[in-house]
């Protein structure tokens, strides 16, 4: 498994506790006063979906998908370009888990819309970066040792 794959599969897994972990504290509705279930609702569906399985099914498709390896790409994908989402993605599912509850409870204010739009400026970014890369890379290619589409057996004769 290379670095990318490694750091995307093992953020994927600390999104996945944080998610579980504030989905049994919202079971626990009933000890807390308010409706900060409600608050956070929203936010707890988002770390599940792209922290968890967005994030690892990325993670993993960077290290199964087949590879075209030049020598300005050992890996078959700008490492750097692909850190960078990856970085970018994390980034922007933190900001979000920070300010969404924050204005859901009505402190609407120029910092949570900020940090709104630059969390969803950087998650578009990332799966843009990663459609990018591992688009080339999920093509069609011909099966080692298959006949050619039209190509006319030939019968040999002994």
């Amino acid at each position: 498994m290379d670095r990318l794959t490694s750091l995307m599969v093992r953020a994927s897994f600390a999104w996945l506790l944080a998610g579980v972990l504030l989905g049994g504290l919202m079971l626990t509705d009933r000890l807390a006063p308010g409706a900060w279930r409600a608050w956070v609702s929203p936010t707890h569906g988002h770390i599940l979906f792209v922290g968890w399985f967005v994030q690892f099914v990325v993670g993993i498709a960077y290290w199964l998908l087949p590879r075209r390896r030049t020598t300005e790409r050992p890996l078959g994908y700008g490492e750097r370009a692909a850190l960078l989402a990856a970085i970018a993605l994390n980034g922007g599912l933190l900001l979000r888990a920070v300010a969404e509850p924050a204005e859901r409870t009505g402190h609407v204010g120029g910092w949570t819309q900020s940090a709104l739009v630059a969390s969803a400026a950087l998650q578009v970014a990332a799966v843009a970066i990663f459609v990018a890369q591992l688009w080339p890379r999920a093509g069609a290619r011909p099966i080692r040792g298959a006949r050619p589409k039209g190509a006319v057996e030939t019968e040999v004769r002994r």
